[in-house]
C-alpha cells in the first residue's frame, strides 16, 4: 500500500530512495505534493520535517494557482467608484489629483467612506494597496494574538508575519511562528478573531483532527458561524 503524509489537510504522497539522504518536497505540474524520503526514515520524523517547511509550499502552490487564488479574492481595479474594505467597512474608491508642488501626501488613505488614492499611483494601485493592509496588520493582528493566546493557552512567535499566502488566510509554522495574509485587513474584526484564533490553536493541536475543532469550540463556541461566514461571504470582498 502506497504511503502518505496528512499535514493541515495538505496530502503528500511519499517516494523513497535509497540513495537519497534528506527528506524534500516537491510540487508536480499536476500540483500534487510529493514527500521525497530517504528509505530508512519513519513517517512521524519525515512529517515534523516537512511541516516545517509548510510555508514554502504554500507560497508555491499559489504561485502554481491563480485560478485558485481567483476563486477565493475579487480582483480589484482602481478606478473611481471601486469598492473596498478596511475591517468589514466598506469604501468607494476616488482618485485623487495631488499638485507637484504638495508634499507630504501620502498615496493611499481612508477618509470617511472614502478610499483616496492618488492618480499618478492608479497604476500600481495593486501594490500600494498591499503595502497599506499590510502596514496596518502588523499591530492590530500583534494585539489580537497577545488579548487571545492566554484565553487558548497557547505561546505563539513573538511576532506575527503578514505575507501573501496565495489563498489562505493564515497558517502557523512549526516554531510556533503565526502567518496573516495581508488581505485579512478587508474582514470584519470578529472574523479576523476566528482566524486568529484558529491558527493559535493550532500550536497546541497542529493538525485539523476532532481534537482540535474540540479545543477552538472551548475557547470560541460561535467558531462555526464565523467559518461559514468566511467561507461564503470573503469572495465578495
Amino acid at each position: 500500500m502506497s504511503e502518505t503524509i496528512v499535514i493541515d489537510e495538505l496530502v503528500f504522497s511519499v517516494k523513497r530512495s535509497k540513495r537519497r539522504r534528506t527528506v524534500g518536497v516537491t510540487l508536480e505540474r499536476d500540483k500534487s505534493l510529493v514527500a521525497h524520503l530517504p528509505q530508512e526514515v519513519a513517517i512521524d520524523e519525515a512529517s515534523k520535517l516537512i511541516a516545517s517547511k509548510l510555508l514554502w509550499v504554500y507560497q508555491k502552490l499559489a504561485e502554481q494557482s491563480e485560478s485558485a487564488r481567483a476563486d477565493v479574492f475579487r480582483v480589484a481595479e482602481f478606478v473611481d467608484g471601486e469598492g473596498f474594505h478596511l475591517l468589514g467597512k466598506h469604501y468607494r474608491l476616488k482618485l485623487v489629483d495631488v499638485p507637484e508642488n504638495v508634499t507630504g501626501v501620502p498615496s493611499i488613505r481612508f477618509e470617511g467612506d472614502r478610499l483616496l488614492l492618488r492618480r499618478e499611483q492608479a497604476a500600481s494601485g495593486g501594490k500600494r494597496i498591499e503595502e497599506y493592509y499590510t502596514r496596518a496588520a502588523h499591530p492590530y493582528l500583534n494585539e489580537a494574538v497577545q488579548r487571545w493566546k492566554r484565553i487558548v493557552g497557547a505561546e505563539p512567535g513573538r511576532f506575527v508575519q503578514v505575507m501573501d499566502l496565495g489563498y489562505r488566510w493564515g497558517s502557523c509554522s512549526a516554531d510556533g511562528t503565526l502567518n496573516f495574509h495581508w488581505r485579512i485587513m478587508q474582514l470584519p474584526p470578529r472574523i479576523i478573531e476566528y482566524i486568529v484564533v484558529h491558527e493559535l490553536v493550532h500550536i497546541k493541536v497542529p493538525n485539523h483532527s476532532d481534537k482540535f475543532w474540540a479545543t477552538l469550540g472551548s475557547v470560541m463556541p460561535d467558531f462555526e458561524s464565523r467559518r461559514v461566514w468566511l467561507r461564503n461571504k470573503a469572495v465578495e470582498l
